[in-house]
């Protein structure tokens, strides 16, 4: 039975207890490369969990959880060949924030690069700031600034 009592924070990270923890995320780090070698979407998806039997894999969109559901047999039989012969069951997961870490790591947002106003540009925006609301007049007298900061 479990001793569900509250502890230490000292009893938690013992050398018993942090070790164990650190061999268990050691253990779901080498998972994870074993699954994304033996699959099509490695990189929309990522081993979760493994116990009693059932691997959790988490993926970015349900799209990709009916891909993986397709590769699921094959790569039950993989991997209960190589690495858990106890493997009974591969459960797939929806977890949209897998999906926004995905987009960040492909699409790499080139940095924003200014070009100056010319003056003839600026002169143009003032010319429209002098009938605009004051709100937009601000905005427009602003940008016309940036011409007089980078000369042509």
């Amino acid at each position: 039975m479990r001793d569900h009592r509250p502890q230490t924070a000292a009893h938690l990270l013992d050398s018993d207890g942090l070790t164990s923890i650190q061999q268990r995320a050691a253990a779901l780090s080498q998972l994870n490369t074993a699954v994304k070698n033996h699959l099509n979407c490695a990189e929309h998806c990522r081993v979760s969990n493994y116990r009693q039997g059932v691997l959790i894999i988490e993926t970015a969109s349900a799209a990709w959880s009916m891909r993986l559901n397709y590769e699921r047999y094959q790569l039950t039989l993989k991997l209960r060949e190589k690495l858990l012969p106890k493997l009974r069951e591969i459960e797939v997961k929806v977890n949209p924030t897998l999906a926004a870490v995905t987009i960040r790591k492909q699409d790499k947002i080139p940095d924003i690069i200014q070009k100056p106003i010319s003056n003839v540009a600026a002169q143009h925006l003032l010319a429209t700031a002098a009938n605009a609301p004051d709100k937009v007049k601000a905005c427009l007298e602003r940008l016309a600034k940036l011409a007089q900061k980078n000369p042509r």
